[in-house]
């Protein structure tokens, strides 16, 4: 049963459906009023990177999912509607892949590309700065020519290394931009080995603190190497953000029975041995559910003789999560009432960005609500129901709801992180959560002296009861620091001999990352 499937919220939502709606819904709420009416739109929709007539019963297919809206006619929606280039574009790519049946080796090019790959190639390997725009072409252009030899010998492994670094301190469009275009280098035919032996080896060595997302990304990626990387780290994990991709990772890599029976037996001894209870083991436990699933002869080893769990996702009304799916739901259904019709897409969307027990389900749920006009108002949603009293109690409710403001949140709700982040009597793995938050919901916005009280105030809980959750809390304080440019906090951290020894390492990762990696990465 495939992972995405099993979660029960999105079950009968696949890709193009997904796509299908983006594009609607962006349609029917356009700032544009007469862009909104269908025949209007078809009528104006030649021109830009779209050079053919198109009818209103086309349009009609392509965002009713019947037929398949070419990339070309993704990139027209954004010029046609007026929003930012690449927005509806990556995100589309994005949620084509997540949600394919298999893995997505390649993706037709969205236009031609306006610089040559010659140009960009240089561009990439010099010290000149890089968009996400930029990488996406570049890496169009070497995945259409997948026998493409690049001189000198080390060039793909410079493209890789740049492309990581800038992707682990990118944000929003930024860094989906940059994440798509690994996910295309992992399997380009003539470089792709050398790209994955290069996640490894970042994220086991100087990125090992942003090594979750590098990990994972080994998903997408049928090569044999990838699936011993993934291994690896589950047994023998370089670090606890490594090991938390590599169990992210595996969701898909089991799907697409990307282990053989060697392989099978190394993951599920070092599943069943995994321990959870660490801030990173949150997807140790459905892990071993759906590989149960998967494979039910190993379900005994994996879980025991405890009965199967229930599906997950499935909840009941009573339930806090529905509960809070019902408030927020209701809220986006109050823009434009009746404009956008059926509810059913943005209520399947939300209940799996807040009651998916799968972190990546949630993630991509977020990334497809917030490229719709949904997400101000989804934004402030979440927010209040975070300041409901009983909420912040409620663990396992209060963190799928930070980690989704973390994706949509803008610089009104920094301040509500920021109270969720060092309020006394705030569970710590909310608080947690919440920093995670701050470098990401107006990172570029730091208040003041924010970001060093709040340094202040883990480190003497640190101090007090060195738990793994506030160690994780302040090495996501640095990073929050990091996307601010607080250098001088950042040194200050990288000196001090009483700071915890993975913040002092996690300062001095950011302070050694080039400049122009930083300038690019927000871009």
């Amino acid at each position: 049963m495939n992972a995405r499937a099993a979660d029960g919220a999105g079950a009968g939502l696949g890709r193009r459906a997904r796509v299908a709606w983006l594009l609607r819904v962006n349609r029917l709420l356009a700032e544009e009023k007469p862009l909104r009416s269908l025949p209007a739109f078809a009528a104006a929709f030649r021109g830009g990177s779209y050079d053919r007539e198109v009818s209103v019963s086309t349009v009609s297919r392509w965002e009713t999912a019947r037929t398949p809206v070419p990339w070309q006619a993704v990139r027209r929606y954004e010029e046609l509607l007026g929003l930012p280039r690449n927005v509806l574009t990556a995100t589309a790519r994005t949620v084509w892949r997540y949600w394919a049946p298999g893995p997505v080796l390649d993706v037709d090019p969205v236009a031609p590309a306006t610089r040559d790959l010659e140009d960009l190639l240089e561009q990439a390997v010099s010290g000149d700065v890089m968009t996400g725009d930029h990488w996406d072409q570049l890496v169009d252009g070497l995945c259409a020519r997948p026998d493409v030899v690049l001189m000198p010998s080390g060039t793909w492994s410079l493209l890789a290394e740049r492309l990581v670094e800038e992707m682990v301190i990118a944000d929003d469009l930024p860094w989906m931009l940059r994440f798509e275009s690994l996910n295309r280098l992992l399997n380009h035919r003539r470089g792709g080995r050398t790209v994955v032996a290069v996640c490894g080896a970042l994220a086991a060595g100087r990125a090992r603190l942003t090594a979750t997302e590098i990990v994972c990304a080994l998903d997408n990626s049928a090569h044999p190497d990838a699936a011993d990387r993934v291994l690896r780290e589950l047994a023998r994990p370089s670090g606890p953000l490594a090991h938390r991709g590599a169990v992210m990772a595996c969701f898909r890599k089991v799907d697409y029975r990307q282990f053989d029976g060697a392989q099978l037996t190394r993951l599920v001894r070092a599943v069943r041995d995994c321990a959870d209870d660490s801030p990173f083991s949150d997807q140790i436990e459905p892990l071993r559910v759906h590989l149960s699933t998967a494979h039910p002869e190993h379900a005994r080893a994996l879980l025991g003789r405890r009965p199967a769990p229930p599906l997950p996702g499935r909840r009941t009304a009573a339930d806090p999560a529905s509960a809070a799916v019902r408030r927020v739901t209701a809220r986006l259904g109050a823009l434009e009432p009746g404009r956008v019709g059926d509810s059913a897409v943005p209520t399947a969307l939300v209940t799996e960005a807040l009651a998916s027990p799968l972190f990546d389900v949630r993630l991509y749920a977020a990334f497809l609500l917030a490229a719709t006009p949904y997400r101000p108002v989804l934004a402030d949603a979440l927010a209040a129901e975070l300041v409901r009293p009983l909420t912040t109690r409620q663990e396992e409710l209060a963190v799928p709801l930070l980690d989704a403001l973390r994706v949509v949140g803008d610089h009104r709700h920094r301040g509500l992180l920021q109270w969720l982040a060092v309020t006394p009597g705030i569970p710590r793995t909310v608080a947690y959560a919440a920093v995670r938050g701050l470098g990401h919901v107006a990172a570029d916005r730091s208040t003041g002296d924010f970001l060093r009280s709040a340094l202040s105030h883990h480190h003497s809980a640190w101090l007090t009861g060195r738990d793994p959750v506030t160690a994780a809390t302040l090495e996501s304080l640095v990073y929050a620091l990091g996307m601010a440019a607080r250098d001088d906090v950042l040194t200050t951290i990288r000196t001090h001999p009483d700071y915890l020894p993975a913040t002092r390492t996690a300062a001095a990762w950011w302070l050694d990352i080039p400049a122009h990696h930083r300038t690019s990465a927000l871009l």
